[in-house]
């Protein structure tokens, strides 16, 4: 009687149990994303993230293919297939997004707001975010008069290529926008032969991901990206020579119309003007929109090139040996940028006030005649220079009234390249060393 005593308690035991409702993986990931949402919280790396599919993958020419992708993940890191993104009624705080290939990136911070109704069209900009850092205004100084030069000469709106920039690289972080790819736009193909292949997430047009590996333009510099993007602008691909027309001056009487045509065109997600706006309105980006760059009130222009140099653009080249000099620093950019220029200088120069010295003890011709081409050495506090170390920049032009147009690097920020014109009576106060 015991023993079947014992067996109708399991039994009842294991009905009880089988009584218990099971909550499969896909319920739970309901019941996740619906309490995030009710708390008010949105990730940047979640999938209600904008998603960027360039709808040139649609023309059958590789030339002119963009390939504009984003991450898809979510809390429950154990399910293998992407998530669709969340609701376009959910207010979503934009982060700068990473093109293709898809990457982990540092990110715009977002701002968390609770939305307790849904938005109007008419509220949707006010709903979209970005939050302003150094990182991305870092990435906007190294890109934007290159902008402003490809704008002025294509009929677009500098602000715009760098907004789209930002966020299809996620302020220039992704692999594929980095040395030595430098494709800031995920245009697809191939640049004068060059390539890159990656495994690249694609969505299908209706939320679902797909894996396949694609070949991404491979450019020598962002001049060249910027130059390429705007071809496709202006000629369109083979199917539609005219599909971007709308992103034209000429067409478009202010930015907003011009990312209002990008929106379902270039990019399938329906708020990707939104985002493009939020980028040019919380970073000024208009100011490159205007023919000429403004400067500072130290007469700094933050560029890497300029038209009035004699030499060849700075491409951020770092050449053996410069790593004697503290990186991001003015000796390094100057070591590097005379190696570029197929000129030698020694790696024991020193700080940036002892060029001059160092200089003519190790033979080199030192001169306070201003020259094309040379290293000028400033001591500490003159024009700017620091109190401790001077400072040491390359001469890109001499003006007839004797000034001189010079590129320097730490003056606005760690690794960022400006140029400055010095005065006729401060640079004949200073040493030029001519390299050999």
């Amino acid at each position: 009687m015991k023993r079947k005593l014992l067996s109708l308690q399991m039994v009842c035991v294991l009905l009880s149990v089988n009584l218990i409702p099971v909550i499969g993986h896909a319920d739970e990931l309901t019941q996740s994303e619906s309490s995030t949402i009710e708390e008010g919280t949105m990730e940047t790396t979640e999938s209600s993230s904008s998603t960027e599919e360039t709808t040139t993958t649609e023309s059958s020419t590789s030339e002119t293919e963009t390939g504009t992708t984003e991450s898809s993940t979510t809390s429950t890191e154990s399910s293998e297939e992407a998530q669709p993104p969340a609701s376009s009624e959910e207010e979503v705080p934009v982060a700068p997004q990473p093109t293709a290939p898809v990457e982990t990136a540092p990110e715009e911070q977002p701002v968390q707001q609770i939305v307790d109704h849904a938005p109007t069209e008419a509220q949707l900009d006010e709903n979209i975010k970005v939050v302003k850092n150094e990182p991305t205004e870092t990435f906007i100084r190294r890109i934007g008069e290159k902008a402003r030069a490809v704008g002025q000469k294509n009929d677009l709106y500098a602000s715009v290529m760098i907004a789209q920039a930002i966020l299809e690289t996620g302020s220039g972080n992704s692999d594929l926008s980095q040395q030595p790819y430098h494709n800031l736009f995920g245009i697809k193909g191939e640049y004068k032969g060059e390539k890159v292949v990656f495994s690249t997430q694609e969505d299908d047009g209706s939320g679902n991901w797909y894996t396949i590996e694609a070949a991404f333009k491979k450019y020598p510099g962002y001049k060249e990206s910027f130059e390429d993007y705007a071809k496709l602008m202006k000629k369109g691909i083979e199917s539609n020579k005219t599909i971007y027309s709308g992103t034209w001056k000429s067409n478009a009487v202010s930015y907003r119309e011009a990312t209002k045509s990008l929106t379902g065109v270039y990019a399938t997600d329906t708020s990707y003007d939104q985002k493009l706006n939020a980028f040019i309105e919380e970073y000024d980006l208009t100011e490159y929109d205007k023919e000429k760059p403004s400067t500072s009130t130290s007469g700094i222009i933050v560029s890497d090139s300029h038209p009035d140099s004699d030499f060849k653009d700075y491409a951020g080249e770092t050449y053996s040996g410069s790593e004697a000099y503290a990186l991001g620093n003015c000796t390094q950019y100057v070591y590097n940028r005379i190696v570029q220029l197929d000129g030698s200088v020694e790696t024991t120069m020193g700080n940036g006030m002892d060029w001059g010295t160092t200089g003519k003890a190790n033979g080199y011709e030192v001169s306070s005649k201003p020259k094309a081409g040379t290293a000028v050495s400033f001591q500490p506090t003159v024009a700017g220079a620091d109190g401790t170390y001077g400072h040491v920049a390359f001469v890109e032009h001499v003006y007839e009234d004797s000034s001189i147009l010079i590129s320097e690097m730490n003056v606005a920020g760690l690794g960022i390249v400006s140029f400055r014109v010095i005065d006729k009576d401060t640079a004949n106060t200073l040493a030029y060393v001519t390299p050999k």
